[in-house]
């Protein structure tokens, strides 16, 4: 079911609410934007009025951030494509901005104000409505102060007057007011809508994401709690949690509403806008944008629970034999048959190499990115797009982060192993446990178990978006991973160019980065500065 909610209202709100594209600070509404007065009548305007909001925050185009991952050590842009930028450390105050996020936040804002003028508004129904509205502001503002640190904090609309002299919040007292909104939104939204109604934010998602804010802040035990309160809602289950060898239908579009889907950004049909295909596939079938490093492959463990590095079923001459089921679902490889197209990435000059170096969408690694690509769905004759929804949050990372957060606060214990087990058991992997020493499966302290952890986090969600960008950012570990070399496969090639041979356990070394301590933390947009000089820029920029 594709954004009926949304779509219902897009061309009116588009049309009421005056929207345009600002750069100018907390992105304003134009002047002659309809009155207040003329438009909060009935319940259908603030409904109309939220569901542009939904709009802005999690439009329905795009890719669906599939190129994240560049921005991380999971992967590097193909050949043709400039490197990511967050992970090189190359943002300055001219390159990123933030107006967008402030105009979204104005007009939950604008909401609140306005929302009580409303007569004979049931309630219930009007809470739910402001429920997300404080969900929306709040997501928006944990994306801010995750960019930037501190940042303004603005609870009400503002004349342009008002805007002059606006300074930096501390980003603790912003995250409280985060953690007030989700409580709202937690308290009031449902557990489920409607079907017509899919899509909309449930109180389970308010939890989840209140659940990612807290770890990510390191407030372990608000992370633990609100996603203990998922997981015990049972609103949710993994995808095919018996694991049965389903997993890469998770990323189909047959399975976009399935028990897993928590949070989703909604891709309409038939437009079918969500360029994952077009950005992440192998030439000739997409431009091949997001190839995955050695490092990644490297972290997928062999069937055994033990790292390559250890397990005696690694083969470096078949080097995906005996290896987590879940590579084979986000890496393509060389000798891969896919969309009817066998793979090559050995730089030969022959026709008909679709890899390193011999076209203009090479990969860079020897690899291409699987995840997402549907066998069902032709790249051609769709047009490289895709109608499936982009998933923003899933239950995996729900039982993640309780697996983490509680390691974090008390160590192992049996909880702890149940939650990141279950996610292991659906992948086909054997569980970590405590009680036997001689299996590589054994992590019983609290520092082995954060590793074991980690590496979860980084396999499951690999080829996701910036979800590992954020991770290695919130464990204090991104200078020293995105300064390490990054690698993909090495190739010895025939002086006629017509033979080669891969370089069995000597990788290619790729361009490095520049990671500094102070890109933890993006710049404040110059623009943003030149018209507010009470905003004062990150240090480092």
């Amino acid at each position: 079911m594709k954004l009926k909610y949304i779509s219902i209202y897009l061309f009116a709100s588009v049309t009421l609410l005056g929207l345009s594209s600002c750069n100018d600070f907390l992105d304003k509404y134009p002047e002659e934007e309809l009155s207040d007065a003329s438009f909060w009548k009935t319940p259908t305007d603030a409904e109309m009025f939220v569901a542009d909001i939904y709009r802005r925050v999690m439009p329905g185009d795009g890719n669906g951030d599939i190129d994240g991952d560049i921005n991380s050590d999971n992967a590097v842009h193909g050949i043709k494509w400039a490197a990511g930028n967050v992970s090189k450390g190359v943002y300055d105050p001219s390159n990123f901005g933030w107006s967008g996020d402030y105009g979204a936040i104005r007009a939950c804002n604008k909401l609140f104000e306005n929302i009580d003028n409303i007569p004979d508004y049931n309630e219930t129904e009007k809470k739910k409505v402001i429920g997300e509205g404080k969900f929306l502001r709040a997501f928006l503002y944990f994306g801010l102060i995750q960019n930037y640190g501190d940042v303004p904090y603005i609870d009400k609309t503002l004349d342009i007057s008002e805007l002059e002299g606006i300074t930096r919040t501390d980003y603790k007292e912003v995250y409280k007011k985060v953690m007030e909104d989700f409580d709202y939104a937690i308290a009031n939204l449902p557990e489920q809508w409607p079907a017509d109604k899919y899509g909309r934010i449930t109180k389970g998602a308010a939890l989840a994401m209140k659940a990612r804010a807290a770890l990510y802040f390191k407030d372990y035990q608000v992370a633990a709690d609100a996603s203990k309160a998922v997981i015990d809602s049972k609103q949710y289950e993994l995808f095919d949690a018996e694991g049965t060898g389903k997993y890469a239908e998770l990323f189909w579009e047959s399975q976009e509403a399935c028990s897993e889907a928590i949070l989703v950004r909604q891709f309409k049909a038939p437009e079918k806008t969500n360029y994952i295909i077009g950005w992440g596939c192998f030439p000739t079938k997409g431009w091949g944008g997001i190839n995955p490093t050695q490092s990644l492959v490297d972290a997928f463990e062999c069937i055994d629970g033990a790292p390559i590095t250890s397990s005696p079923l690694y083969n470096g001459t078949e080097p995906f034999s005996n290896r987590d089921p879940r590579l084979e679902v986000c890496v393509l490889h060389d000798g891969e048959v896919m969309y009817g197209e066998t793979i090559k990435v050995a730089p030969l000059k022959s026709s008909g190499n679709t890899g390193i170096g011999q076209h203009n969408d090479a990969t860079a690694t020897g690899y291409y990115n699987q995840k997402y690509l549907d066998p069902s769905i032709d790249p051609q004759g769709a047009g490289w797009d895709m109608g499936k929804d982009w998933h923003v949050i899933r239950f995996a990372e729900v039982l993640l982060t309780y697996a983490e957060a509680k390691n974090e606060l008390s160590g192992p214990d049996a909880s702890v192993y149940e939650a990141v087990n279950r996610v292991r058991t659906r992948a086909g992997m054997p569980p970590l446990q405590n009680t036997n020493a001689t299996l590589p499966t054994f992590a019983a302290d609290q520092e082995t178990l954060r590793q074991r952890i980690r590496n979860e986090w980084r396999v499951e969600f690999a080829m996701e978006g910036s979800k590992r960008m954020w991770d290695i950012r919130r464990w204090g570990i991104a200078k020293e991973v995105l300064n390490a070399p990054f690698y993909g496969l090495k190739y010895k090639m025939s002086a006629d160019g017509t033979s080669c041979e891969l370089y069995v356990g000597e990788p290619v070394k790729l361009a490095g980065s520049r990671y500094e301590d102070h890109n933890y933390l993006m710049p404040i947009p110059q623009t943003e500065i030149d018209l507010n000089p009470s905003l004062t820029q990150n240090p480092g920029y």
